[in-house]
């Protein structure tokens, strides 16, 4: 069960979140921080552990100290399909805390993971204060609808080599590390999680990705990833094998 405990200034001794230095959060006034992280909470769950599921209340959005989360939803043939995984500083769930409606996705750790809880109640009286953090949120609006309208494109035209393509793509340049060998993919995940992220089979995803070791694009070391040729795999990504 998920372990709660009330927040302070900062946020966890050892898992601070400095929320001044996320996008929703930044240029707005010190003393609307204070306010939100006052009356936040810190909640931890364990790996696996399901934080909201499809239906639910919404209430809050949460803010990730430590850990990762995975984001999905389920297809008409009950079936699990991962919208998103999110890392360290991550804002998620507030398009139910602002509108209070359900949930329309599932949120679970994948690892041990600390978040920061911030209730509607505590948002909104931040947002009557600080017309900074209103224009902040709206752009993160707009940057979730282009997202949203990127993943409705992937799955109606896309096929399956050029949405994995995709998501290489958006792991090297915000999970990657650069190595003498290449970009190495820092956020391991199983082959599992990537088909599940990729709408793909897992023998799917495993021919695709062995063909490309083959033709040198990528090396799979260990159960990650480095990638060799990120322009040849943003070129699929857009134009396709």
């Amino acid at each position: 069960m998920a372990e709660v405990q009330p927040s302070s200034t900062t946020a966890g001794a050892n898992h601070a979140v400095k929320l001044e230095a996320l996008d929703i959060f930044k240029a707005i006034d010190p003393s609307t921080v204070e306010l939100i992280v006052r009356k936040a909470q810190n909640r931890t769950l364990e790996k696996g552990e399901l934080l909201f599921n499809v239906g639910d209340t919404s209430d809050a959005l949460y803010v990730i100290a430590e850990g990762r989360v995975r984001i999905w939803t389920v297809s008409a043939a009950g079936a699990e399909v991962t919208l998103n995984v999110l890392t360290n500083g991550a804002v998620f769930g507030e398009i139910g805390m602002l509108d209070g409606d359900v949930r329309t996705a599932g949120s679970s750790a994948m690892l041990k993971t600390r978040l920061m809880s911030i209730a509607r109640r505590t948002f909104y009286e931040a947002l009557d204060r600080d017309p900074q953090l209103v224009r902040n949120v709206i752009d993160l609006l707009c940057r979730r609808l282009r997202w949203t309208s990127a993943r409705m494109e992937d799955a109606a035209l896309r096929q399956a080599p050029q949405r994995l393509a995709r998501i290489l793509g958006h792991l090297a340049r915000d999970h990657g590390k650069t190595t003498p060998k290449g970009i190495e993919v820092v956020l391991k995940l199983t082959q599992s999680e990537m088909a599940q992220w990729t709408a793909m089979s897992r023998e799917g995803l495993n021919k695709v990705l062995n063909r490309w070791a083959e033709e040198r694009l990528l090396t799979q070391d260990r159960g990650g990833l480095i990638v060799h040729d990120l322009e040849r795999i943003d070129e699929i990504a857009e134009f396709g094998e």
